[in-house]
């Protein structure tokens, strides 16, 4: 019992400091990749072009090529470059709402003089969710107000359907970029199919 009296104590081992915690990456702009923009507003910006096809539904109208004189019911041109602008709204982790401007950079080739002006409207659907690059879907409603009152015959107004397919990708979790394919049906001038491609880029806060 002496040895044991005199025996000295074993200090107890230090234990290591808890690290840090890392501020919350929604206060830092520019932090680590988000998996998904909810609640997050996003702007926009994208060039593109593409094809186009018109089916005629008067005789003698011209539609971008000598098809409308000659009698051929069906033109194909090019679609005039144009800027897309898009504010979105993540209102879930797979959906965001949004509303696309398109100002067209080039004369229109169906109707020379005049520029492409058109709202669309929708939804956007992330087919990809815990990941920073992720492909997407829309379904959205386009008005268009080029103006054609130069051309007799052909309305201002047309209205239809459009559909984007693409893929994003954030290094951050402000900011994204993409590429966006795209199919746009109108239907009250004369029946068109737009086919167009777009390279773009997001930025969203917060």
């Amino acid at each position: 019992t002496g040895e044991a009296a005199t025996k000295p104590r074993r200090k107890p081992k230090a234990t290591a400091a808890a690290p840090a915690q890392p501020a919350e990456d929604s206060q830092v702009f520019g932090g680590p990749a988000q998996v998904n923009h909810k609640f997050q507003t996003g702007l926009s910006i994208m060039p593109g072009t593409g094809y186009r096809l018109i089916v005629r539904y008067k005789e003698g109208q011209y539609c971008g090529d000598s098809s409308g004189i000659t009698g051929k019911p069906l033109c194909a041109n090019y679609v005039p470059v144009f800027l897309d602008f898009q504010l979105a709204f993540g209102v879930g982790a797979r959906a965001d709402i949004i509303a696309d401007l398109r100002f067209g950079l080039q004369s229109d080739p169906a109707v020379p003089g005049s520029r492409q002006f058109a709202v669309a409207p929708g939804l956007r659907f992330w087919l990809d969710q815990e990941v920073a690059l992720k492909f997407y879907t829309t379904l959205q409603f386009v008005y268009d107000h080029t103006d054609f009152s130069n051309s007799p015959g052909i309305s201002s107004s047309d209205v239809g359907m459009r559909n984007a397919n693409g893929v994003m990708w954030d290094p951050i979790r402000n900011v994204g970029f993409f590429v966006q394919f795209g199919e746009t049906i109108g239907f009250m001038r004369w029946f068109r199919i737009d086919l167009d491609v777009g390279l773009g880029a997001q930025i969203r806060f917060p």
